[in-house]
């Protein structure tokens, strides 16, 4: 084999080694999923979410971000029909149960506009602004478990959904603020 031929096939060797390290390194199983949810208060939570959405395998830490917030999104829109749904159900409950709902019911728009304009700011790289907004979405979700809390039936389920929604936002925003901590080094 002539000398040229062995330092090609060396090149191309070396490629390939570099090139499945990049792909080990952004995929699903990657250090990019375990170094995006370092900082969550729910570490499992994080990487089991991550990991189950085929695009994270492609995303850097504001497409892992973005994951999560359009996941809290999409959660916060059902909650927000589940909410509009039971109040239309509800005639025969009382006046504090449906009240404690169109309390909720008026929390989630806002949490669901707060969440998008979040999820605006992220795409923009104002991680300010991502943080502020995601932030008072949260006190929102916070606010409808204060009218749900000692209600029973349907409320119940909201003041879980509301957990799951809050538990999305700070995974998120954990992650923004890994990302923000990469940029700065």
């Amino acid at each position: 084999m002539s000398r040229f031929s062995v330092s090609f096939l060396l090149s191309i060797a070396l490629c390939l080694v570099i090139r499945s390290q990049l792909i080990v390194a952004q995929s699903p199983d990657g250090n990019l999923i375990a170094k995006a949810c370092e900082q969550a208060n729910h570490k499992d939570f994080c990487i089991s979410l991550l990991k189950s959405d085929r695009n994270s395998a492609k995303a850097d830490l504001r497409g892992l971000a973005y994951i999560a917030l359009r996941l809290a999104e999409k959660n916060a829109t059902a909650t927000s029909l589940f909410i509009k749904e039971t109040l239309n159900k509800s005639d025969r409950e009382s006046g504090t149960y449906q009240q404690a709902l169109l309390d909720c019911s008026e929390h989630y728009i806002t949490a669901v506009e707060l969440i998008e304009d979040s999820i605006s700011s992220l795409v923009s790289d104002v991680y300010n602004d991502v943080a502020k907004l995601a932030k008072a979405a949260v006190a929102d979700l916070d606010a409808c478990d204060e009218s749900v809390k000692e209600q029973g039936g349907n409320a119940v389920t909201v003041a879980d959904k509301n957990l799951e929604i809050r538990q999305l936002i700070n995974t998120a925003l954990s992650i923004v603020h890994v990302s923000v901590s990469t940029r700065a080094h």
